[in-house]
């Protein structure tokens, strides 16, 4: 009974130093090269498992006016990208990062999303600093995302009160 019972704790205690355990919020790294291009000519390519597949469906769909811009690309290029994204969307993956972002009803902005309200909470000056500019600009903090899929922060180059206000509780 002992020796199940140091198994069974050994075991355990290796499930909890998983590294994909310990990188709960890091997502699949997008290698697509016409969704890299596409999408990253103006903004990074975002995880698709952000959003729902309703959300992507409407957001690739409508590229004639992206968010106030005109970003059509060719049929073919757009039936790729919202292929890709439908692929990966977080209401059809079963990603830990995906799990988190899942939402009972779609929004159609990641920054609207809980789980970006969460994370994020008191970054409101980071935004407007001249470094990140945007809420959507999320390479100006998360530096690794696009190559590693990592959103671990480096929010060195902010002022310390910026740095104190941003985050989670």
């Amino acid at each position: 009974m002992r020796t199940f019972i140091l198994a069974a704790a050994v075991l355990f205690s290796a499930t909890l130093f998983n590294t994909s355990t310990v990188q709960a919020e890091t997502f699949p790294v997008i290698t697509d090269k016409t969704v890299l291009s596409e999408c990253g000519d103006c903004h990074m390519a975002f995880p698709p498992e952000t959003l729902s597949t309703v959300a992507w469906t409407k957001i690739i769909n409508g590229l004639e006016d992206h968010f106030g811009e005109d970003a059509s690309v060719d049929a073919a290029t757009t039936a790729h990208i919202l292929d890709y994204h439908l692929k990966n969307s977080n209401d059809v993956t079963s990603t830990r990062a995906a799990n988190k972002w899942r939402m009972s009803f779609p929004v159609m902005r990641i920054i609207d999303a809980s789980r970006f309200i969460k994370k994020h909470k008191g970054c409101e000056a980071a935004w407007v600093h001249k470094d990140v500019g945007s809420k959507a600009n999320c390479l100006a903090c998360h530096k690794d995302m696009q190559t590693t899929g990592s959103t671990k922060e480096n929010l060195s180059f902010l002022p310390a009160s910026i740095r104190r206000t941003c985050g989670e509780d």
